[in-house]
Formats: structure tokens, C-alpha cells, sequence
């Protein structure tokens, strides 16, 4: 599949559209960084700045900045009645022995085997795809609303809380409050390594103020969406270089960026000293003027693929004839639900979590 259109952004707006487009091919002109310089952060009033900080979510190009902003976030969040809890996975050896953290056969950066946080405090699923067609996928964030024990229970014995409710704003599954529909009980999960010998109980959450680039990637942001609003911190121009195409993944997430007249509705901003003419003026040469090496390497892998891309061979009659039934087929809820409550479909009769 050869992707070609931006998907996310107002088709009206060509400006932002065809910057996306010259972006995408690394060749920016003197206007589109003009423009870009226009989002840094830096150029907006403080009241301005003040306002968008309260909604917005940082994205990072590296994870130790990441880190440091979600703990100076949740160091805010938390007070004296509103405690952090440091929820710590447990292990399971073969014997049955049970013990606080990670075993050594998972990698340490694929679960969270330690989550910090506290009520108030932004979060985002994290390895898990809980319920994707409820919004439940990972990376969907929400906000923390109570963490729950068992009576008798807290986590400084080590303790595994029951649950944790979570107020996810893309949630659209079964409504577990009546009162309040957008939250979510979010479980303690299992799962095995892969040599199958031992387990590690988690909770499937870690701390989203922040999020790096990577981790951001299919997420939209801009009005009416879950997130409203980003705060990028780009990186250097070298780290471009070792990951082609960073800083069009973090410009494409916006749905605009605001008017010629008012760039402070925009659905993204740029901070720090990395956020300069010199960091976008060529998204594809290396400060020596040269190519960079894996810009290179996926232009060679862009044009082996073209020339063993598969070729559709549906006839336009058949295709006509799928979206008339697409269109046309209609079930109603009723005969859903017990689609969905039938678990016979199913490839395996765990659940998804």
C-alpha cells in the first residue's frame, strides 16, 4: 500500500497541506520554515502560553526528557491527601514463587513493571490492546480518577491494587457508571514470557503528560479530539538523521495550525533551542551538507519495494459489488450483541486483556 494523501488535516487548508507535502520529501522553502518559526513556542504571550500548558501534551524526541517531565508533572498533581502510589509488577517463577519486579526474561522497556502515579495524574495504556474498538488501545490516554485496594490493603505492603479507574475521553464500549460513562476499571493483567516459564502481574498504565514521537505515532490532535494540543521538542538535527522522517511524523499529528492572521489556535507548538531555521531548512543533509546515511538506506529499501509491490487484481465490478454490499448490509443491535457475546468466532477463549 503506497500512501500518498494526509488523511488527518482540513482539505481546505492547501497551505498546511502542501507544507506537509514538502515536509514529507525533506526540501523545505525559505516561506515553510517562516511559517514553521512562527509555531515555536517561544512567540506566544504569556497568558497564551499559560492556557494551551493547562491542555497540552509534550512530545519528546528523546525519553529522558519524556521522564523528567512526567515525574516534575506528577510531583505536581500530588499533594498530602493525594498520595503516589508506586504499584510494582510481581513475578511468577516456575516453582510458583512470587517477587516484586521484572523477571529477567522480559525486556525491560516492553511492560511496565514499575507505574507511579496518583489520582489526577495523566496516563496512557501501555502493552496492552485492551479493547481498540472501545478506544481502549495502547497509547490511549486518560486521566486517573481513583486507584482501589482491597480493604486492608495499600501499596506500600507490595500489594496489587483490584483495579484502577481511569476517565478515558475516546471511551465509546458499555458504560460502567451511568454517572459518568468515559470511565474505565482497568485491571491488573498477566502475561507470560516467552519462553512460557514464568508470569509478571502489571498494570498497564504509565504516566502520559509526556509521550516521545515514537510512541505518537497514529494519534490525531486538534479540536474534538481526546488530546487538543501538543508541545514538541523536536531534538537535534542529528537525531533526524538517525530516525528520517521524525519531524514529519510530529507535524502530520495536527488536524491544523491555526490561521496566517492567529497561529495560537494551532493544534501543535515547537519548544526548545533544537526548534530552529537551521534544524528544518533541510530535513535530509547532515550539518557537513552530505546526505545522511539512512536517508540513503530507505530511499534503496522505498525502491525495492515499489518494484515488488503486489498488484490488486479485483476487477472494477467486484469492487463495485463489495461496497454495495458494505453499504447495503445492516444487522441490528440486538443480533451484534450476540455476535459479540458468541465465542465461538474468537481464535482463543482468553479475553483481550
Amino acid at each position: 500500500m503506497n500512501l500518498t494523501k494526509s488523511m488527518r488535516q482540513n482539505k481546505a487548508d492547501k497551505i498546511f497541506l502542501k507544507l506537509l507535502k514538502r515536509v514529507r520529501s525533506g526540501k523545505t522553502t525559505t516561506k515553510d520554515v517562516e511559517l514553521l518559526m512562527s509555531l515555536h513556542f517561544g512567540k506566544l504571550s504569556e497568558k497564551k502560553k499559560k492556557e494551551i500548558m493547562e491542555k497540552a501534551t509534550y512530545v519528546f524526541a528523546n525519553k529522558e526528557p519524556m521522564r523528567v517531565h512526567n515525574m516534575e508533572k506528577l510531583k505536581e498533581t500530588q499533594s498530602e491527601t493525594n498520595p503516589v502510589a508506586r504499584i510494582s509488577a510481581i513475578s511468577t517463577d516456575t516453582s510458583g514463587l512470587k517477587y516484586k519486579g521484572r523477571s529477567s526474561h522480559f525486556k525491560k522497556d516492553d511492560l511496565p513493571f514499575v507505574t507511579t502515579i496518583c489520582r489526577g495524574a495523566k496516563v496512557q495504556v501501555t502493552g496492552r490492546n485492551l479493547e481498540p474498538s472501545w478506544g481502549l488501545y495502547n497509547g490511549s490516554v486518560g486521566t486517573i480518577v481513583e486507584i482501589i485496594y482491597n480493604k486492608g490493603e495499600n501499596p506500600l505492603d507490595g500489594t496489587l491494587p483490584q483495579y484502577v479507574i481511569v476517565d478515558f475521553p475516546q471511551y465509546c464500549g458499555p458504560i460502567w457508571s451511568e454517572k459518568n460513562p468515559k470511565w474505565v476499571p482497568i485491571p491488573i493483567v498477566k502475561q507470560k514470557c516467552e519462553k512460557g516459564c514464568c508470569e509478571m502481574s502489571f498494570l498497564p498504565l504509565t504516566l502520559a503528560f509526556a509521550k516521545t514521537g515514537h510512541t505518537f505515532q497514529g494519534q490525531s490532535v486538534g479540536k474534538g479530539h481526546p488530546i487538543p494540543v501538543i508541545i514538541v521538542q523536536p531534538g537535534s538535527r542529528r537525531f533526524e538523521g538517525n530516525c528520517p522522517g521524525l519531524f514529519y511524523v510530529f507535524l502530520s499529528r495536527a488536524t491544523d495550525i491555526g490561521s496566517e492572521e492567529d497561529r495560537s489556535t494551532s493544534a501543535i507548538f515547537f519548544h526548545t533551542e533544537d526548534m530552529n531555521n537551521d534544524r528544518i531548512t533541510d530535513l535530509l543533509l547532515g550539518a557537513d551538507g552530505k546526505e545522511y546515511k539512512k536517508v540513503q538506506k530507505r530511499r534503496k529499501w522505498v525502491r525495492f519495494l515499489e518494484k515488488h509491490k503486489y498488484e490488486i487484481t479485483i476487477t472494477k465490478k467486484e469492487k463495485k459489488s463489495l461496497i454495495k454490499w458494505a453499504t447495503n448490509t445492516r444487522i441490528s443491535k440486538e443480533t451484534l450483541q450476540n455476535i459479540v457475546d458468541d465465542g465461538s468466532w474468537r481464535q482463543s477463549n482468553e479475553l483481550n486483556y
